[in-house]
């Protein structure tokens, strides 16, 4: 009885679909030689996204990966789930007016440019690479060291 109980669980479980609030399945383990070694999704990962912006964010959902080779510093990929896509171009445009007008901003260098069809919004700051962009319902923010922003942008923004 147990092992048909058991069996019954396994099946609905597997045949029960992701939740659309569940983004980890967006973060591969690695991404080329850089592996993840932080996955944070649900609640975490919506109080990190929270404190980045230093207010609550309206999101459904968040997920936040990091990825690094070993003793480097990590890349930073940032997504969160809006109401519709017009409120991820909201939030992001937000973000880069924000970005780009504020004279006490670290992020300098804005750039605007296309990648698969996608507006991609670039700027470097604190020794990093920060890449913007909204797919869908998903807003998008990528911190990375210079040399891997090109990567982390063609793993991400398809």
């Amino acid at each position: 009885m147990k092992r048909v109980f058991l069996a019954a669980m396994c099946v609905l479980f597997l045949c029960t679909p992701v939740s659309a609030d569940d983004l980890s399945g967006l973060l591969p383990d690695n991404v080329g030689d850089l592996s993840r070694t932080q996955l944070l999704t649900g609640l975490a990962a919506q109080a990190e996204v929270d404190q980045l912006h230093g207010k609550a964010l309206q999101a459904e959902a968040s997920a936040v990966g990091r990825y690094a080779r070993s003793g480097e510093r990590p890349a930073e990929v940032w997504i969160s789930r809006v109401e519709s896509e017009a409120e991820a171009r909201r939030q992001i445009g937000l973000m880069v007016h924000r970005m780009y007008e504020n004279p006490k901003s670290p992020f300098r260098n804005p750039a605007r440019l296309e990648h698969n069809g996608v507006a991609v919004y670039r700027f470097s700051g604190m020794g990093q690479v920060h890449l913007l962009w909204a797919s869908g319902d998903l807003a998008w923010w990528v911190s990375a060291q210079p040399g891997d922003g090109q990567r982390l942008l063609d793993a991400f923004c398809r």
